[in-house]
């Protein structure tokens, strides 16, 4: 059934006439009597009788449109209800955001084409944490490590928290080309007496996983932006232990080296509340995430 058909045998109801109809729809008369008729043909029964005062519904037919007004109501409250659905509201770390989640959010864009991603980057991720314990985000995406959240060197809030590992983030010391650790096997003892050791600020994640690989009293100097860092360790002023992904395109230049040592990884994390149900809502997020 066309609904326009049958929006405009229900201005007919109201108006009476074809002529007034046709002026609050913005249509021509004959489109509002040519609507009418198809209606009432694929119907098989009449709505109106028609005299020279005007239209009038018949009995069955009043009936039938106070019916079909109803189902009308329904139908556009329904889809005032989807477009006002609220979709996912994700915080992630920049670095993250920049890096990783391009590819998983045009990924899920294509398998969900009504979801809608609200990103929202964060280089700070106290921030991050806090507007998901306030409720202002649905899901946070980090880097962590160990069996906790936290466990590489961040407060949490006290909020009940829940969490996926989507998986392993690779890290990898850099350095310049022709720099002495280059070309053979390095330990993580030679990485620690090297010195000049570089990192963003002591809230970051790579900060953090430094401190946790070479421990807690390693001396780092901190630069400011993921940027700053590459541009330091290409300049010839330091080595840092970064992920391979914030790395991967001034390797491939021959514009950083890869310092030949064992890192642990990191690990992609997908935090929530746990008592705010969301778990069921973030599920083609997490899919996406882990099949990127």
């Amino acid at each position: 059934m066309d609904l326009d058909q049958l929006r405009t045998a229900l201005a007919l109801l109201r108006h009476r006439t074809v002529n007034r109809t046709a002026a609050a729809q913005g249509l021509a008369p004959s489109s509002v009597s040519d609507r009418v008729r198809r209606l009432e043909a694929e119907l098989g029964a009449p709505l109106f009788t028609r005299d020279r005062a005007g239209m009038h519904p018949t009995a069955a037919g009043r009936s039938y449109l106070r019916a079909a007004a109803a189902a009308l109501d329904a139908l556009d409250d329904a889809a005032r209800q989807l477009r006002a659905a609220p979709g996912i509201s994700v915080g992630a770390q920049s670095s993250v955001a920049d890096e990783l989640l391009p590819a998983v959010l045009d990924g899920l864009k294509r398998a969900h084409p009504d979801l809608r991603i609200h990103l929202r980057p964060d280089p700070d991720r106290g921030r991050l944490l806090a507007a998901l314990d306030r409720g202002e985000t649905d899901a946070v995406v980090l880097l962590d490590t160990g069996e906790h959240i936290g466990d590489l060197g961040f407060p949490k809030p006290a909020s009940p928290l829940e969490y996926v590992d989507v998986r392993d983030v690779a890290m990898a010391v850099v350095a310049s080309p022709r720099h002495p650790l280059l070309g053979r096997r390095v330990s993580m003892e030679e990485v620690r007496r090297a010195g000049s050791l570089i990192g963003r600020e002591p809230r970051c994640s790579f900060w953090m996983a430094t401190r946790r690989w070479l421990g807690p009293d390693v001396e780092l100097t901190a630069v400011g932006g993921l940027a700053g860092v590459r541009e330091w360790v290409a300049t010839r002023r330091g080595i840092a232990l970064l992920p391979e992904f914030a790395v991967r395109a001034d390797l491939d230049s021959g514009r950083l080296a890869l310092v030949d040592t064992e890192t642990p990884p990191l690990r992609l994390r997908l935090v929530w509340r746990g008592d705010l149900g969301a778990a069921d809502r973030l599920r083609p997020l997490l899919y996406a995430l882990t099949h990127a």
